[in-house]
């Protein structure tokens, strides 16, 4: 199997960032390997076992520490259960799903048959979304309420902002590799002075093959047979998946809408300040 990674010293200095970001959680965790067909799938458990369960899926090469770093201000609430992605640059395996098949939802349901979680609340961050919605598509039944946070698979930004804002930049820190280009590239989505974010998305971006290819969007009659709610937090300023589009779009494919809240003056990344206010529209909605 072609590694992911460009480079064994990318891997490395990925992992270090993924480690570094864990430890700063103020969590205590277990950390488990999940084998599934596809390989091993790393699972990241904090929080109250006496409470409900809240399984969480992370953005795009975000790995678990970083959702789990937006809502460890529920550990009281709920047993938080956070699940590496495979495929990317996470601590699963390095297996790339097919984006347009039933993969990841297979793939999710066996891990949650191996964890011996038949049903639960979710939540979905970005591309976690899609993962959640072909989970949804695909065994109904597992999902009680889902929280969409910032979601991808409902709607896709504009095309020439795109190119503008993050294409054009891209391509100049590719050619160049200077700093300033990659402040200028992630600065449309990345919350300001955020430097983790910095280090990690230059990691990502020179040692790691990245795959750019946007889920598939959600039809209606892919959850027309889903009934329970379903809850969106909104980005204000949402380059990836425009916030009021995807709203819009989410009332016309869901048959219930339980919640809606805007993050203001929000990237696609909610900043650490808007953390205490995902928490408590969570609070509000699940527990």
């Amino acid at each position: 199997m072609k590694s992911i990674y460009k480079s064994d010293q990318a891997k490395v200095e990925i992992m270090k960032l993924y480690e570094e970001k864990l430890a700063s959680l103020n969590l205590d965790y277990t950390e488990t390997d999940v084998p599934t067909q596809f390989g091993n799938t790393r699972v990241i458990t904090a929080g109250n076992p006496k409470r409900g369960k809240l399984v969480l899926f992370h953005g795009i090469n975000a790995g678990a520490p970083l959702t789990l770093e937006a809502v460890q201000g529920l550990s009281a609430d709920f047993q938080l259960v956070a699940i590496d992605t495979i495929g990317q640059a996470t601590k699963s395996d390095e297996t790339v799903l097919d984006i347009k098949g039933d993969s990841y939802a297979i793939w999710a349901d066996e891990v949650l048959e191996k964890l011996a979680i038949q049903e639960a609340d979710f939540i979905g961050v970005s591309y976690g979304a899609y993962i959640l919605q072909k989970l949804i598509t695909h065994k109904p039944q597992r999902v009680k309420k889902s929280v969409f946070v910032v979601p991808s698979g409902l709607v896709n930004g504009n095309t020439w902002e795109s190119i503008t804002k993050l294409t054009f930049p891209l391509i100049r820190f590719m050619l160049t590799k200077k700093d300033e280009h990659l402040r200028s590239f992630i600065k449309a989505f990345v919350p300001d002075k955020d430097e983790f974010m910095f280090r990690l998305q230059k990691q990502l971006l020179l040692g790691v093959n990245i795959d750019y290819r946007r889920p598939t969007l959600l039809k209606k009659s892919d959850v027309a047979h889903f009934e329970n709610p379903v809850y969106l937090i909104e980005a204000s300023d949402d380059i990836f998946f425009p916030g009021e589009e995807a709203v819009a779009r989410a009332k016309e494919v869901f048959n219930n809408i339980g919640g809606v809240h805007f993050l203001k003056n929000s990237k696609h990344m909610p900043a650490k300040h808007n953390y205490p206010e995902i928490q408590q529209k969570i609070r509000e909605w699940i527990g």
